[in-house]
Parts: C-alpha cells; structure tokens; sequence
C-alpha cells in the first residue's frame, strides 16, 4: 500500500487552517455580539456585577484563567460571561496548555446552566469547532500511526533484502569456487589425458 505522504499533510495542513479561520470568525462574532449587547445594556455601577468581561487573549493563560475564576467569585462578572471565558481560554490557538474537552464542557455548562444567555450561539458554535478539531486531531494522529507502521515496514523489508542480498552474494562466491576448482580440475584432467596420449 503506497501513501501519499504529501497529500496526507496537505489535507491536515488545510483542515487546520479551516478550524483557525472559523475558530477567529467565532471570536470576532462573540466580540461583537457582545459590543451590540453592552450598546444596549446601561453600564453598571461599580458596585453592581459586570455583565461585559468577556477576554482577549492574554499573555499569561494561567493567570487570565485564575482572574476569571476570583472575578466569577467575587461577583464582578456574570456566571455565563466567567463560562465562556473559560472555554475561550482553554481553546485559544496560542494557550500553551489548550485543552479542548474541558473548554467544550465549559461551552456545555454554559447552554445547559444558562439558555437565555447571549453567549449561547457563540458557544454552540465553539463546541462545534472544538469537536470538528478533535476529530481532525484524531484523524491525523491515526494517519501518522498508519504511516510510521509502514515505515516500520519497509524498515523491516529493507533489512530482510540486505540480508538475501548478503546471502546471495556468499552463494555467489561459493558458485565462483566450485566453478574455478571444476575449471580448475577440467584442465588437470585434460592434461594427464593429453600425457597419457603422449605416451
């Protein structure tokens, strides 16, 4: 079976390319869902919750992660804000420690706890990429386990031939001796023969 290694890469290269692409358009779709949300909505006083918190991406994952859980616990920010907050983080392009199952179970938590949220098509539409991605993670996991068994393969075949090689050249010079020594013993019987006649 003959895989075409380039064109197995340059599927994954495409689908990935796909997955980053839908997943900014979500992103901008969430911002700006959340830019008409908050034209509409008066701002609070400090002393009341934000409802407008949603983050960018930050330069420390970690950090952002724990300012969004200490502001979902001190009341600064809606819990369907801190949930999607959290699933964005954790399926950021550029977290370090991306996971994909717990942001998509954030996103769920989101729609099951909180169905009147504005948040909810953006995170329908996460869960939709993130599992799209998993699937295309997964697929080229499997196609790299295929192509490293066939490496292994004509790994094994190749040294299988080495070694037939290897033999056949030792029967090869094994059939050169017995050919020079039967030469050999054909010419000193034709010389006695020819001393005998000589006689």
């Amino acid at each position: 079976m003959k895989i075409n290694f380039m064109k197995a890469r340059d599927e994954n290269d495409r689908a990935l390319q796909w997955l980053y692409g839908t997943a900014a358009v979500i992103a901008c779709f969430a911002f700006i869902s959340c830019a008409k949300i908050s034209e509409t909505v008066p701002v609070p006083a400090p002393e009341q919750v934000g409802h407008s918190s949603i983050v960018s991406a930050p330069a420390n994952f970690d950090v952002a992660l724990r300012e969004n859980q200490t502001a979902l616990t001190a009341g600064k920010i809606a819990p369907d804000i801190a949930l999607y907050n959290t699933g964005f983080l954790l399926a950021h392009p550029s977290n370090p420690k991306k996971d994909y199952p717990k942001a998509i179970h954030s996103f769920q938590t989101l729609i099951a706890e909180h169905p009147r949220s504005s948040l909810l098509e953006p995170a329908k539409t996460w869960i939709q990429v993130l599992e799209q991605q998993q699937k295309v993670a997964e697929e080229s996991r499997e196609q790299q386990q295929k192509i490293a068994e066939e490496r292994r393969k004509l790994a094994e075949e190749k040294r299988a031939l080495g070694k037939e090689r290897e033999m056949l050249a030792q029967e090869r010079q094994k059939l050169n001796y017995a050919s020079e020594k039967s030469r050999q013993l054909d010419l000193e019987i034709e010389k006695r023969r020819r001393q005998t006649l000589s006689k």
